[in-house]
């Protein structure tokens, strides 16, 4: 009781004083610019407020303009290129002031050529003349420099840039700026962001980004590196300024998923042991998505190696029964029938884990595509953690326009369940992208299948070692792992924490060197309701309020703490078996593992299990009914073959068909006695007597038409 009175305490002090640090906007009146909903988008990724004053405001006040940059909570000051000439640089540089050697960083957004070259001269200190315009026919790309604290993991890369077009600074000769972004056009580079110190002041200049053209290359790229693409400037500006007061994890994050594989060697060209020993020598860990219609299909050595090894291999779950698409729209499959499925896939992997000892994460990976959004929220009344796909958007769902989704892997906008992206390691994956989310700290989740490794067991060791280089602080964990860690954290003025959850279990982790609380909100809409909060198994107090979950908690420095969010159970729903009685899945399953460990063996098989549509008929089924016709096929050849067989041996004891016919017929009374005389028949002819297969009966005919020609000569 004490302790929830304690924790009640704690949010609403939060609630009483708790303020987010911001960045202070300068603009004219009227419609905002590009560059000011950059900075927007930037702000609020990091968790930063964002305080607009306009030149209406300030009238050439200086102690407004004190009062607005002077907050203890403003982490920086961003100017547009419209208000600039407006704003007395003398004021404004002292506003920013904080104390002998100590400053606010200041950025002036948007510049272009028809930003007078005077301010541009006046606000470079002199290091950059004018703002001027470049066009390519060719894709643009950025060029990243190398300055300490802002370029971090993107030093030195190239990114594509989305326009044909570019303003860009040109630079005095013996300028001193360091310049933070280039544009590569041809043998130039064109500095388009850059800083400079004004009497220990730090200055940004941003050019802004012509939206006249759309490079193609560009808008063929993944989300993320879009998304960052138009607002370089802005972000990494933010981030500096932002420190630990914006949101950040505490470590950075990755995995690799093979999908389909189940417990055997080789798996394909999956060979287990191959890949530990370039898990131990490229430092990167492995998790099989692993369906649970083979539950008892695993071999004892594979299931030892994943038991001596869970720092390398890890399983999580990889749809049911995995028969093509089955959480897919519901006039094809029933929403009731998709939950059935959802229930019996952990049944199994319940059942998994008692046959072979290996624990397994609760973490959905669709077959082929992710499902619709109630089937996201049937994943969580039933106790899974999150579900990673190759698209985080569910099917039939509309993806949230803008910026901002595309730069975080993970979302909570469907169901409020954490879906979750990952990338394609069977083709190749650019540095930069690697690169882009390692500074934005957004884990790193790669997948492929067996296939990937067709030209050796080492295929994944490139990008594992980009990883590891970019950030050698890199952890590799279990998908489950992840997902526990799946959170930020920013410093909030007391010295404590806010934290941004996405999933029900979290492993909240103190990086402080003193006790501190953890404010925690999470995306919550009470659907299931939440029943308990917990902390290491001890209850916490919570609160439901504008559609979050909100609740604290104290932990010691350098501690962890296991947070549970429990909800209160559906009805009672019918038993589940594990049972396999569809014949239909029974012969998709062993068509799979035919073509997974016979087709891709030869040349030949490679050609048909990658043909992806052949008037309209999957290659799943193709192989299907490759492998019904060849069991048909077998089955023909065996009855043909025992036929073939028969009449040989038939021929061999010397009569034809017809005549085993004729004599087969022959009525041959039965004696179960040994006869005595002349006509005794011997004992082991006498157990031919009885009915019996036709080759006894052959032995019999012979036996009597001798006797019947040795009487004959002894009349005659």
């Amino acid at each position: 009781m004490r302790y929830a009175l304690a924790t009640i305490f704690v949010i609403m002090a939060t609630a009483a004083w708790s303020r987010p640090a911001q960045v202070v906007l300068i603009r004219s009146a009227g419609e905002s610019s590009a560059g000011e909903r950059q900075l927007r988008v930037a702000t609020r990724f990091y968790g930063l407020n964002i305080k607009v004053v306009t030149l209406a405001l300030l009238r050439g006040d200086d102690r407004t303009l004190r009062t607005a940059v002077g907050d203890r909570q403003t982490l920086a000051v961003a100017v547009t290129a419209e208000a600039i000439s407006h704003t007395s640089e003398k004021e404004l540089l002292r506003a920013l002031s904080r104390g002998p050697g100590r400053s606010v960083p200041l950025i002036i957004l948007g510049l272009t050529p028809s930003t007078s070259p005077a301010l541009v001269r006046k606000w470079s200190d002199g290091t950059a003349m004018a703002c001027r315009s470049a066009t390519s026919k060719l894709n643009l790309r950025y060029v990243v420099g190398n300055v300490s604290g802002i370029t971090e993991q993107l030093t030195s890369l190239e990114i594509p840039f989305p326009e044909q077009e570019a303003f860009y600074f040109a630079l005095a000769p013996q300028g001193k700026a360091q310049t933070i972004l280039s544009i590569e056009n041809g043998d130039q580079l064109l500095p388009v962001f850059i800083e400079e110190r004004i009497g220990g002041q730090s200055v940004f200049l941003d050019c802004a980004i012509p939206r006249q053209t759309r490079s193609a290359l560009v808008a063929n790229e993944n989300g993320v590196v879009r998304a960052f693409a138009e607002i370089a400037p802005a972000i990494m500006f933010v981030k500096y300024c932002a420190g630990a007061r914006g949101w950040h994890s505490i470590h950075q994050y990755a995995n690799l998923t093979v999908d389909d594989a189940y417990l055997r060697e080789p798996y394909g060209f999956l060979d287990y042991r191959g890949l530990l020993r370039e898990m131990e020598n490229h430092n990167f860990h492995t998790t099989v998505a692993f369906i649970p219609w083979n539950y008892d299909r695993s071999e004892a050595k594979v299931a030892a190696l994943f038991r001596s090894h869970p720092e390398r291999f890890s399983i999580c779950v990889h749809g049911d029964n995995h028969d093509h698409k089955e959480f897919t729209d519901y006039a094809s499959k029933p929403f009731d029938v998709q939950v059935y499925d959802l229930r019996q896939a952990l049944v199994r992997m319940n059942r998994l884990r008692a046959l072979t000892g290996i624990p397994y994460s609760k973490v959905m990976v669709f077959p082929h595509s992710i499902a619709p959004e109630k089937t996201l929220g049937a994943l969580k009344e039933n106790g899974y953690l999150a579900t990673v796909n190759s698209q985080n958007v569910p099917m039939g769902s509309v993806r949230p326009p803008g910026a901002l989704f595309s730069l975080r892997p993970v979302t909570l906008a469907f169901a409020d369940f954490p879906s979750i992206l990952r990338y394609s390691a069977a083709v190749p994956i650019p540095t930069y992208l690697v690169a882009i989310n390692e500074f934005l700290g957004n884990p790193l989740f790669f997948y492929c299948h067996h296939e990937c490794f067709e030209n050796g067991i080492g295929a994944f060791d490139g990008v594992a070692d980009t990883v590891n280089k970019l950030d050698p602080e890199t952890r590799w964990r279990s998908l489950g792992d992840m997902v526990k860690h799946l959170y930020w954290v920013k410093l909030i003025e007391d010295s404590n924490y806010d934290v941004l959850a996405f999933a029900t279990s979290i492993d909240l982790e103190s990086e402080s060197n003193r006790e501190s609380v953890f404010h925690v909100i999470e995306k919550a809409s009470n659907r299931p309701r939440v029943a308990a909060v917990t902390a290491d198994g001890r209850p916490c107090s919570f609160e439901l309020r504008d559609g979050y979950l909100r609740f604290s908690v104290t932990i010691p420095a350098h501690q962890v703490r296991s947070i549970a969010i429990e909800y209160e159970k559906p009805s009672p729903l019918p038993p589940v078996s594990v049972a396999k009685h569809s014949f239909r899945v029974y012969c998709l399953r062993m068509a799979s593992d035919f073509r997974d460990n016979e087709l891709y063996t030869n040349a030949v098989g490679r050609v048909i299990v990658r043909l992806h549509d052949v008037d309209g008929i999957k290659a799943a089924y193709l192989v299907a009914g490759l492998f019904t016709s060849i069991a048909l096929l077998c089955l023909l050849t065996g009855v043909a073959l025992w036929k073939t067989i028969k009449r040989f041996r038939t021929v061999a004891h010397g009569a034809t068909p017809s005549e085993v016919y004729h004599e087969a017929s022959l009525s041959v009374p039965p004696t179960t006695a040994r006869a005595s005389g002349p006509n005794r028949v011997p004992p082991s002819e006498a157990a031919l007597l009885n009915p019996r297969p036709d080759k006894q009966m052959l032995g019999l005919t012979r036996r009597l038409s001798k006797r019947s020609s040795e009487a004959k000569e002894i009349n005659q």
